[in-house]
């Protein structure tokens, strides 16, 4: 053997012949190539992740790299950042993240992986292994939210033969947990070396005080003169020690032919130390070998009698000892050994490697402490914990769940040893026992509410909640499970229901069709009278291609009404101000009655609102009615019309009867005293005196008359146009929703007329809006009647238009007594041609593109008040 500070050169292997030989020591390998591209998964690492080899190569994107979906959200960015650098220097990856398991659980893992070089040191490959840290997921756990990591230090600054115990070093106390002194050779300022010791820290942190194992670059070791047989355990070890930080081959004979010279410095034994026979007998024969001075006594006889066994049998060799560090500290370590065959099956040598777990081993009196304060917790906390076997048989009951319902552990085990359920209500207990069952069978969740018994011997309601704990195979081994009292939970949400029943038997009481809505107008409820009254539920016009406030409306609104709905229903949506609107809606047998629809908003804390709340009133029999008031009150006016009419003519035909009888009698005598000879002409002229006395009596009879319907003119004022033309909108307004007309008003503001009498000019509006609505009778749609006032000079210029057939005598409308209805008197028109020329206007009409009368007339503006 040669005493040598250099290295071994890499493994003649490739990438997924080292993952395999890793794999035998550790149950899990992966390989890629010089790209990073995976090329070999252990399968036990492939049912950890519960994937497959062709979806963790299913590459997104050419920057995104095969394994992400396996890794956690928030430490994927790290690792990748660390693999690419890797890829590009070929340092060694070490990093720890968490993985997604097959359970669908993320848990932390060490990741490691070492470049293979071709001949002219070109990378070839990458192989590496994950190691599972299974450190509780809690705030109090350093790993707890902390993303991946990579703790290897730049070699750049460490001289070029020391860097490979370096590497092991820090490979050592990544894997082993435990920190680690690197004495090695420093660059200087001036390009020297000086000799410097550095502590290096595991990247995970414990939670107890271990001494650092020391690597020390100066004291003696080791390598093999002559591999013999053994070259292929040595390039096994050699592959392992890269991930692990340590390894060593042995032949067949249990000499030692190669261990990493980080481990020789660390027990302080070089290979011969290791190789010596100390009692002068081969090991296989029954001798002691050096190596057995650096275990712990306890366990030399033992280690020794299961190596010779594994060298005899070809059997894989797993061993738990204590082993000798150079600082005099006995550590546990598990070692482990594989061997290596040849083309024939025989045995050529073995490589192992031996991982620090002295960590682990002094934690079992930290978890049993923790045990006991987590025991403590249990039974502090203010819940009835439990827990049962894989098969439901009761294991477990904390402190309060004895205190609370009386009942050990023993009454809650049936004979059968199955869970007898005895602190279940009897009424509740077939119910609670069957789907305990069910989760036992399948493995779901448990959860049932059921009544419980106190200690007091009352019951009182609680919810039962219980998981399955799962070993690593996704087995259940355990069942935990929590019981909450939920007493005062059950009674206030019977309050609740009884409470809403009350008010739903309310709704559905009421006279009135009930709705409601979401905030962008989706029916959400209808009360079950308007389901009947509209023969359909809310789904039924989903899936139409329309969203369900359309298709609703569509549905039940008469075409003719359906365009003011849906404006309407908008502007309120819009808005958030209140809905309002008399319309026709289809009731379930098709007939289309007349409803008015009410809607408010229904606002949160904050003012934005959460729902629509409306209402539909049936008002059919009430518009029929009015309709029919409204025909008898015309034809009681129109009656009342024609007898004033009538009276007035036969009041009229008796006042003017006597002047006119006395001027044709008076007539008569003159042309007798005319005729006579001579002609009596002093006669003659008193007669014509008696004549003109009675026609001036005739024209006073026609004038006071007259005076009935002359306005005085002593009321005028010059008010604001556009307030008339709204009053006398507002005058017909029910008219015309009755009659389903649209009125429409457009004009400038602050139009004032020179004094006028707003009633005579009111009554020229309304004459005029109303022949509009009478000329649209027979028009389907397109009903408006529109008022338009504007300046025109220094005159006011006010049209109103229908959409009717027109005027069909453009030169006689005007006249007196002429009409084109079938019950006009035909005055309406003459009277407001009067009206509007006795205020110093006129009054025409045209022809209104593309259809209808346009009526127009105007009026004197009143210019000093305008602006």
């Amino acid at each position: 053997m040669d005493s040598s500070g250099g290295s071994q050169g890499p493994p003649d292997i490739d990438a997924v012949q080292a993952a395999k030989l890793v794999e035998r020591i550790t149950g899990n390998a992966w390989a890629a190539d010089a790209a990073g591209k995976l090329i070999y998964v252990t399968p036990a690492a492939l049912a950890f992740f519960g994937a497959s080899p062709e979806s963790l190569n299913s590459q997104p994107d050419k920057n995104t790299f095969d394994w992400r979906r396996v890794i956690h959200p928030e430490d994927y960015d790290a690792a990748a950042v660390a693999w690419r650098r890797c890829l590009q220097t070929g340092e060694q990856y070490t990093v720890e993240h968490r993985t997604l398991r097959a359970t669908g659980i993320y848990g932390w893992v060490r990741s490691t992986g070492q470049p293979i070089r071709d001949g002219e040191g070109a990378i070839a490959g990458w192989y590496g292994t994950l190691s599972d840290i299974a450190l509780p997921e809690d705030t109090d756990s350093p790993h707890a939210g902390r993303p991946a990591r990579d703790p290897l230090l730049s070699m750049d600054t460490v001289h070029p033969h020391d860097r490979l115990t370096d590497e092991q070093a820090a490979a050592r106390a990544f894997f082993h947990g435990i920190p680690q002194i690197r004495s090695y050779r420093q660059l200087q300022a001036d390009s020297s070396y000086e000799r410097v010791a550095f502590r290096v820290e595991p990247d995970h942190g414990i939670s107890i005080e271990v001494d650092p194992a020391v690597a020390r670059q100066a004291e003696s070791w080791m390598t093999a003169s002559s591999f013999g047989e053994t070259a292929d355990a040595v390039q096994a070890a050699l592959a392992i020690e890269k991930l692990y930080g340590g390894a060593w081959a042995i032949d067949v004979t249990g000499q030692f032919t190669y261990a990493t010279p980080a481990v020789q410095t660390s027990i302080a034994m070089t290979l011969e130390d290791l190789n010596l026979l100390l009692d002068g007998k081969s090991f296989l024969e029954g001798g002691r070998q050096g190596w057995q001075r650096g275990t712990h006594p306890d366990d030399s006889e033992r280690m020794g009698e299961t190596v010779r066994h594994a060298l005899r049998t070809g059997e894989h060799w797993n061993f738990e000892c204590r082993i000798l560090r150079a600082n005099g500290a006995y550590v546990w370590h598990w070692a482990a050994a594989r061997p290596t065959r040849d083309r024939q099956g025989r045995v050529t040598g073995w490589y192992g490697t031996a991982l620090d777990i002295d960590v682990y081993k002094r934690t079992e009196a930290a978890l049993r402490e923790r045990e006991r304060q987590l025991q403590q917790l249990i039974d502090t906390v203010p819940a009835l914990i439990w827990s049962a076997m894989a098969n439901g048989a009761p294991t477990y009951v904390n402190k309060p769940f004895t205190e609370v319902t009386g009942a050990t552990l023993e009454d809650m085990i049936a004979p059968d040893q199955s869970a007898s359920l005895g602190v279940v209500h009897p009424e509740d207990r077939a119910a609670a026992r069957e789907a305990f069952l069910h989760s036992v069978a399948t493995g779901i969740p448990y959860i049932q509410r059921y009544r419980q018994h106190r200690a007091g011997g009352d019951y009182r309601w609680t919810e039962t909640r219980a998981e399955p704990l799962r070993d690593e195979l996704g087995t259940i081994v355990q069942w935990c499970g929590v019981s909450s009292d939920i007493h005062d939970l059950i009674t206030t949400q019977e309050a609740l229901r009884e409470s809403e029943q009350h008010l739903q038997q309310l709704v559905e009481t009421l006279p009135a069709l009930v709705y409601c809505a979401l905030p962008d107008g989706k029916p959400i409820y209808r009360s079950q009278r308007l389901r009947q009254y509209l023969g359909f539920n809310l789904e039924e016009t989903d899936g139409l291609g329309k969203s369900r406030l359309e298709g609703t409306l569509d549905a039940v609104i008469h075409p003719h009404d359906l365009a003011a709905v849906k404006e309407r229903y908008a502007h309120s949506l819009a808005t958030g101000e209140p809905y309002l609107l008399r319309h026709r809606l289809r009731r379930f047998d098709g007939v289309y009655r007349w409803v008015e629809t009410r809607a408010s908003a229904m606002r949160n804390g904050d003012g934005e609102i959460v729902q629509w709340n409306g209402i539909c009133l049936d008002i059919d029999d009430q518009v029929q009615t009015q309709e029919e008031l409204s025909r008898a009150q015309e034809n009681l006016a129109r009656s009342s019309q024609a007898a004033s009419l009538a009276e007035l003519s036969a009041s009229i035909a008796h006042e003017v009867n006597q002047p006119l009888s006395a001027v044709m009698n008076y007539s008569s005598a003159c042309q007798r005293w005319l005729t006579a000879e001579p002609p009596n002409i002093e006669r003659a002229q008193k007669t014509l005196d008696r004549i003109v006395h009675s026609a001036n009596s005739a024209a006073d009879v026609v004038s006071r008359i007259r005076a009935l319907f002359k306005q005085s003119t002593d009321k005028r004022d010059s008010s604001e146009l556009g307030a008339v033309v709204r009053q006398a909108r507002d005058l017909l307004a029910e008219e015309a929703g009755r009659r389903r007309i649209r009125m429409d008003i457009e004009g400038e503001s602050g139009l004032r007329l020179v004094p006028f009498d707003r009633v005579q000019i009111q009554q020229v509006l309304v004459n005029l809006m109303r022949n509009g609505m009478d000329a649209m009778a027979s028009v389907s749609n397109d009903r408006v009647v529109q008022i338009r006032a504007f300046r025109a000079g220094d005159m006011v210029r006010v049209e109103v238009k229908d959409r009717g057939r027109g005027v069909q005598f453009p030169d006689k409308i005007f006249e007196p007594f002429f009409t084109t209805k079938d019950q006009g008197m035909g005055m309406g028109l003459a009277i407001s041609r009067s009206i509007v020329e006795s205020h110093g206007g006129q009054l025409w009409a045209e022809k209104n593109e593309p259809s209808g009368a346009n009526f127009v007339f105007t009026l004197p503006l009143d210019v000093a008040k305008m602006p």
